[in-house]
């Protein structure tokens, strides 16, 4: 199981980092490795919708995750199917700082299959940089064009 958790400020209020955030339509164009996104009714009345990822690091794979969501503070979300994972938990908690805002991101994932723990860990730490500097560029188009 890779664990990661960081903490990251957004130059953004805090509505305008959650409703980027909630931008899930758009993570093909701002995330490395992500070339597909389909937003699904939700399976329960408890989650806001379901979200099938398709990615290509290293190789092509799926993941859909069930969503949830309380605005402006928290998105998170558990795994409902995938052909590469077992598990997939996670979450923004979100807090305003002034005029910007401070966000944790964590993320529990297991892979099938017997896949060492070092190397999925490598692969979501190696992954961070990129993925937080697109959601930061992603929330600022979004609140611009708001």
């Amino acid at each position: 199981m890779a664990k990661l958790e960081t903490e990251h400020t957004f130059l953004g209020n805090i509505n305008q980092v959650y409703e980027g955030l909630r931008q899930y339509e758009r993570y093909p164009d701002y995330l490395p490795g992500v070339t597909g996104i389909s937003v699904l009714p939700a399976k329960s009345s408890e989650s806001t919708c379901r979200i099938r990822y398709e990615l290509k690091i290293i190789k092509e794979f799926y993941y859909t995750l069930n969503m949830y969501e309380e605005a402006p503070h928290s998105i998170w979300w558990d795994l409902d199917e995938s052909n590469i994972m077992k598990a997939n938990n996670g979450s923004w908690k979100l807090a305003e700082a002034e005029d910007k805002t401070k966000a944790v991101y964590t993320l529990d994932i297991k892979l099938k299959g017997l896949v060492p723990r070092a190397v999925t860990d490598k692969v979501a730490e190696a992954n961070l940089p990129g993925m937080l500097s697109g959601f930061q560029k992603l929330i600022q188009d979004a609140a611009a064009e708001s």
